[in-house]
């Protein structure tokens, strides 16, 4: 039940323990677990004193049974119900995510969900949102109800769980048709995507690298493991990464304001980035009977090639999937490609840097590679609004802090006008560029004339970079000072 606390969105708890209130409340930003503004420590405080620290049950049990566990329109549903909720019916295929196979249909996972209900129950929807009385405590939680063991799990799990950040960030791009229930059973889906990122052994090993390997017995494993789970998320402010992840997806559709099942939908596009399953590949040795060598990758693919085999396409590990799951603030966090992805395909949303392992020979195959990342809206972008804004957000009544950051933005006067829109916004976060060197290349002497020729090739598009051109004139002995400009102003009284 601990596992399922984690993340089960609870509706009351997730706005107790909501970071951006908190922080709009406070006046400053929500910085990690040991943050020194409204740190995790501060943030704790805070729903401490509304949770007036008043469960001595056990985190899993206080978590279930505080009253508002369950939507109001969601209190008839069945476990089964919510469970089926969480997969795509559309997408029974084998190749899409991890939450099929094991996962799907689990009777383990069903029954937890019934008892977490039983536990929602225990309260009663009339209590929906208000604070426990001794009485309510008493038949919830034990004979030992009014200790405050209990209460800083709880407290964290409000504030930090998985559940109630997929529930927040839901909330920030749902509009006025979505229902209680219909952001719950988003949140519920998210959230699920998000327990199959930390079942692979990749979490499991770095959890216990960042937190330590404590508990010898499986149930002290059990109970230190979804501690580790919280602090990460409380480190990594797992809420922020949620809130752009959902607001760059709902841009990506237009904007629009969205409905229950858009909403879901929305979700779902979300967890399949995270739940993209192993593919298996076949290579051949190199003997005369050609034996099959079999090869396991999670997100490795021939970029741009076909299937070859019936078990290769079931495996789902297709190119779209690939490349939302690097689209994403989640693993795949390196995309090594060869020159077939330096052209037609956006890449920007998660990365501002460029490897160049080698260098075409002509400057507009230079700038393709580079424009994969230069783009739109891209993450450079973000982070540079994010940097100057960020108090703009804070002072804002809107739900989703990323409009509020980027209504300021466009609200800016720099005195360039239209010359300087907010999607070119400059700033700390710039795209990085790496010219891979080594012994006996050419490529430095090769990258010289390159920057020079793409310069030129920027100046016939009107867009040069400053830097590069001005360099450019320096090496060619103009001044910048004494270059003849273009006076574009109208014609007035005093000029002909």
């Amino acid at each position: 039940m601990s596992t399922l606390a984690l993340f089960w969105p609870h509706p009351a708890l997730a706005s107790i323990g909501d970071p951006l209130a908190g922080a709009r409340s406070a006046g400053s930003e929500v910085a990690g677990y040991a943050g020194t503004l409204l740190g995790a420590d501060e943030l704790l405080e805070r729903v401490e004193r509304r949770l007036a620290g008043r469960s001595s049950a056990t985190g899993a049990n206080a978590y279930f049974a505080y009253p508002g566990a369950v939507p109001k329109d969601l209190a008839s549903a069945s476990a089964s119900d919510l469970i089926r909720d969480v997969h795509d019916p559309g997408d029974e295929g084998e190749g899409h995510g991890e939450l099929r196979g094991a996962e799907r249909g689990s009777k383990g996972l069903t029954l937890h969900v019934a008892e977490a209900f039983d536990l929602a129950r225990t309260v009663g929807p009339a209590s929906y949102g208000h604070e426990m009385s001794d009485e309510v405590i008493s038949r919830a939680y034990g004979a030992e109800a009014g200790q405050s063991a209990g209460g800083t799990d709880l407290a964290r799990l409000a504030a930090f769980a998985p559940g109630n950040a997929a529930l927040g960030a839901i909330r920030s791009v749902a509009g006025p048709l979505v229902t209680e229930g219909g952001a719950w059973r988003a949140a519920f889906a998210l959230a699920e995507g998000i327990r199959s990122l930390f079942n692979r052994p990749e979490s499991i090993a770095l959890l216990e690298t960042l937190y330590g390997r404590n508990g010898e017995g499986s149930r002290d494993l059990d109970e230190t493991r979804w501690r580790r789970v919280l602090d990460y998320c409380a480190d990594g402010n797992l809420r922020a990464v949620l809130d752009e992840y959902l607001f760059q997806l709902h841009s990506e559709n237009g904007g629009a304001e969205v409905g229950d099942d858009e909403l879901l939908a929305l979700a779902r596009r979300a967890v399949e980035a995270m739940t993209l399953r192993p593919a298996r590949y076949v290579a051949h040795d190199t003997t005369l009977e050609r034996g099959d060598i079999p090869l396991t990758a999670r997100f490795a693919l021939r970029y741009g090639g076909k299937q070859n085999t019936d078990a290769d396409a079931k495996s789902g590990a297709r190119q779209g999937e690939v490349r939302g799951a690097f689209n994403s603030p989640f693993a795949p966090f390196v995309l090594a490609s060869t020159s077939v992805g330096q052209e037609g395909i956006d890449f920007h949303w998660w990365s501002h840097s460029v490897v160049h392992w080698n260098l075409p020979s002509n400057p507009v195959d230079f700038e393709q590679r580079e424009g994969r990342v230069n783009r739109f809206a891209g993450h450079a972008v973000r982070k540079n609004v994010a940097a100057a804004h960020w108090a703009d957000a804070l002072a804002s009544t809107d739900a989703r802090a990323w409009r509020a950051a980027f209504d300021a933005a466009t609200r800016v006067d720099n005195g360039l006008g239209e010359f300087s829109p907010w999607w070119v916004y400059p700033g700390p976060a710039r795209i990085h560029r790496v010219i891979a060197q080594y012994p006996l290349s050419r490529d430095a002497v090769k990258y010289e004339r390159l920057r020079e020729a793409l310069t030129l090739y920027r100046l016939t598009l009107g867009q040069p970079r400053q830097e590069d051109m001005l360099e450019l004139l320096a090496k060619r002995g103009a001044e910048a000072d004494a270059l003849p400009t273009i006076d574009l102003r109208p014609p007035g009284p005093s000029r002909t």
